[in-house]
């Protein structure tokens, strides 16, 4: 036997022997066993490339072990299953192995990979140890202290391993993590503690008067907006300079807002605009609500905002329109826009002290100045505060919690915070551990507050609530000698289904269940993920579920060039992400086939989206649901606006950058990156004038043409679709061409040209012409379970902190055959992913 065969020593120590002896030989016995299988094939077929004269991709075969307990051993033979199992390896152009043997030699290879990956599975479990992210620790506190205080945004940004920001594998924690968990626990505690008493205020003031106290107002008069009496009309967004806003509010609270307002325009329909808040910074406004507004005679409306300091209410439109463009003044400009007579706001409203409050303070704690609360803990006559105190006064003399005792009211509380922040029952020696310190604290002479911000600030950068607690039942001995796999307890199990399908902690019925022992009962788990989906915080998993598997976190990434594409603005860009959002939904919610989202009928669009799109006309901004024309390019989620904008970059589309998209996102079979130490070639491209002659170029390299073979198809089809999504039989050009500018019905932009038709169609790598973006999606339909595979990886990943090893292909197998008897509902597939082995052991 060559040594590069010989089967390894095993290194398991010798106490664990007996325990482990099923598991050892479920990992070993098939190292061997595929040896026979491979010698002949690697030394017939595979040295010429791999070998000692020659190590392409960095690989050489004749020295690599098969010590599969190896993690990186296991892993390089799992790729060479793979390419070989698919036929890529050997290359077409080389000898290819007698078709038996490669079957003989992939199946025995299959055996030992599942039992080597079990195995490590059996002894470590698939996840490891896996902190909150960002989004999930910021969820988290909030549901914990009960406000909407932004923490995310404090943190450093996290990893990503397998397409996602929650895999354990990418979740490090390092010395800058620890500070900032400090600083974000001292927020949180604060953002619940009022630092004053509510400030009355009310302010109301006309479009004008807005125009009049806005810095630099002057400059968006009669470009953007013009006025009509008192009142302000406008027909494009404004800028952070000049805002159709009420006055900064004093202090922290909700407010309530009333206003009179009108659509106005030539077309006889309503005007989308954005409700927003905007601070004492130079921030753009932050948009909180898109509303509609009816035509007609103005309007009293209301809302409610809540607001901090400094802050102002903002009614803005999204639309753009470019007077330049339109080369018209702006009193004869008949398009949509809204009119604003007057703005009014008055508050705080609500409940003082806030529910946030008394849940980390206490119900019958008082709330007095500092310097009070500091006199009546040293004995002294404590200063009269006035009733007319202004904000200035409250910053350097805050509030503080007096409570009637407290030694028992921080007891209480802090007993009832941390099951409730460690997610699970807490031993009396970890209690006494969090609650002790902070008695001590009170004895040697701290306030309450220092105490209580110390005990909860403690409790949140705690091991016990960053990380995921996981210990599972006791491992045991299976029938057979093999090791059980650890499954998870009724807590731990609340945990991965909460943060899979809320990004969130577990709420109480989810506790109640865990603590009743009923919920590792596949029947009221079924139960619990019906409700948690019916539940409004399930929107976060749409949301970051899509947003990392879509990539419509990147929404905002790039601007269109607004001399190429004056068509693009705020409402639509608003639009875009929506609709996706709102299409997985429907899917979700109605157990539609999750082929859907390769194509389908129909789609979720407004106003906006179906003159974008070249729908029938709508009315209105809200989404919902419409039936797509026979002919319509559009249906699936590939030509969404949204991914369509994501996949580009503000002024062009490369068929690379979308064909690769589609292989990762859609049919989980993302290109080799080129290897580490070979440069990147610039292939010789002189005399090329488009994009396709670019790419044959390309792909006349050896080297890249292994790639692009599969890349470039799905680009193609997808070429037909300008970088915001709209479809086109042209390029735009921003220089003069002899096309000649082009007049799209309704445009307003500046002019831009025609360049050249756009390239569209190709074949694929299996050697399948299509034409358009519809002959495209029908090819990958016709191989439904590759899509459904993908997502089924996807899911699991996203929904246990952990990549598809080798040995969970079985579950996916197993899950993609179950969805086949029931039509591909993606409902079904998020219950048969909560119900695998995967889902439920640790």
């Amino acid at each position: 036997m060559s040594p590069a065969f010989r089967r390894p020593r095993s290194r398991f120590p010798l106490g664990h022997l007996v325990q482990w002896t099923g598991a050892l030989l479920m990992a070993c016995a098939p190292v061997g066993a595929f040896e026979p299988d491979w010698r002949p094939l690697i030394e017939s077929h595979c040295l010429d490339c791999h070998g000692p004269d020659a190590q392409k991709a960095g690989l050489r075969l004749d020295t690599l072990g098969t010590d599969l307990s190896d993690r990186r051993t296991l892993e390089q033979w799992t790729r060479i299953h793979d390419r070989v199992a698919r036929g890529e390896m050997p290359p077409e152009n080389k000898s290819q192995p007698d078709p038996a043997a490669r079957d003989a030699a992939t199946a025995s290879l299959d055996r030992a990979l599942h039992a080597a990956s079990r195995a490590r599975q059996d002894r470590e479990g698939r996840v490891a140890l896996r902190r909150l992210n960002g989004t999930e620790y910021e969820n988290t506190v909030r549901a914990l202290v009960g406000t909407e205080v932004k923490l995310r945004e404090m943190l450093p940004e996290d990893p990503t391993a397998d397409g996602f920001d929650n895999v354990s594998a990418a979740l490090d924690l390092s010395s800058t993590h620890l500070l900032l968990y400090q600083e974000t626990a001292a927020r949180a505690i604060a953002s619940a503690l009022p630092t004053h008493p509510p400030l009355p205020f009310r302010d109301r003031r006309t479009g004008r008067e807005m125009s009049d106290k806005g810095s630099n107002f002057r400059q968006t008069l009669g470009r953007s907006c013009r006025l009509d009496g008192d009142a302000l009309l406008i027909y494009s967004k404004l800028p952070r300079y000049g805002l159709a806003s009420t006055a900064s509010v004093p202090g922290r609270g909700r407010y309530r807002v009333r206003m009179s307002v009108a659509a106005v325009g030539a077309v006889n329909e309503p005007v989308a605009a954005a409700y927003a808040v905007v601070g004492r910074t130079n921030d753009p406004p932050v948009v909180r609500e898109m509303v509609d507004f009816a035509p007609g005679p103005a309007r009293v409306v209301e809302t409610e905002v809540d607001l901090e300091w400094g802050e102002a209410f903002v009614v803005n439109l999204m639309l753009n329109w470019d007077i330049r463009a339109t080369k018209q003044p702006i009193e004869a400009y008949d398009g949509p826009g809204l009119r604003i007579e007057w703005m009014e706001i008055e508050g705080p409203i609500g409940e003082f002290p806030p529910a946030s409050f008394r849940r980390l303070f206490g119900e019958e704690t008082r709330l007095v100045a500092r310097s009070v609360a500091k006199a009546e803990r040293e004995g002294r006559t404590p200063p009269r505060i006035t009733a007319d105190r202004n904000i200035y006064s409250w910053i350097n003399d805050p509030l503080e919690p007096v409570p009637a005792d407290a030694r028992a009211d921080a007891e209480r509380l802090l007993g009832e915070f941390l099951p409730r922040a460690f997610r699970r029952p807490v031993p009396e020696a970890l209690r006494r551990h969090y609650v002790d310190p902070v008695l001590a604290r009170l004895d040697a002479g701290d306030s309450y507050l220092q105490a209580m911000t110390y005990g909860y600030q403690s409790i949140l950068t705690s091991p016990h609530f960053l990380f995921f607690t996981e210990p599972g039942a006791e491992a045991t001995i299976a029938a057979g000698g093999a090791l059980a796999t650890t499954a998870l307890d009724g807590h731990a199990l609340a945990n991965r289904l909460s943060y899979f399908l809320t990004s969130g902690p577990p709420d109480a019925d989810l506790l109640a269940a865990a603590a009743a022992g009923t919920l590792t009962d596949p029947a009221e788990l079924r139960r619990q993920t019906d409700r948690l989906l019916a539940t409004p915080a399930s929107r976060r998993f749409t949301e970051n579920f899509t947003g990392q598997w879509l990539d419509l976190r990147k929404m905002d990434a790039t601007i269109p060039d607004p001399n190429l594409y004056g068509d693009f603005d705020g409402t639509l860009l608003w639009a875009m992400p929506r609709e996706t959002h709102l299409f997985f939904e429907e899917v979700l919610r109605n157990d539609l086939s999750l082929l859907n989202f390769v194509d389908s009928d129909w789609t979720m669009a407004n106003a906006r989206l179906a003159r974008h799109y070249g729908l029938p006309p709508m009315v209105g901004n809200e989404l919902r649901r419409v039936s797509l024309p026979a002919d319509s390019p559009r249906g699936g989620v590939m030509t969404h606006a949204s991914v369509l904008k994501v996949t580009a970059d503000g002024t062009t589309t490369s068929p690379i950058l979308r064909g690769k998209w589609v292989l990762e996102r859609i049919l989980g079979a993302p290109p080799s990156p080129p290897p580490p130490d070979v440069p990147a070639i610039e292939p010789d491209i002189r005399g090329a004038t488009t994009i396709r002659q670019q790419l044959e170029k390309h792909r006349a390299v050896e080297s890249c043409n292994t790639c692009h073979r599969h890349i470039d198809p799905p680009g193609f089809a997808l070429e037909s679709f300008d970088p915001i999504g709209g479809f086109r039989e042209f390029y735009r050009a921003s220089s003069r061409t002899p096309g000649g500018i082009v007049n799209l019905p309704g445009y307003t932009g500046r002019a831009f040209y025609r360049g050249p038709d756009v390239e569209k169609g190709g074949i694929t790598p299996d050697g399948r012409p299509f034409e358009t973006i519809q002959d495209y999606k029908a090819l990958l339909l016709e191989d439904p379970d590759a899509i459904a595979r993908n997502l089924t990886a996807k899911l699991l990943t996203y929904a246990t902190g952990a990549g598809v090893q080798y040995a969970d292909r079985e579950v996916v197998a197993g899950i993609v055959a179950t969805l086949r008897e029931k039509d591909y509902g993606f409902r079904t597939l998020v219950h048969e992913v909560v119900q695998s082995r995967v889902f439920r052991h640790k």
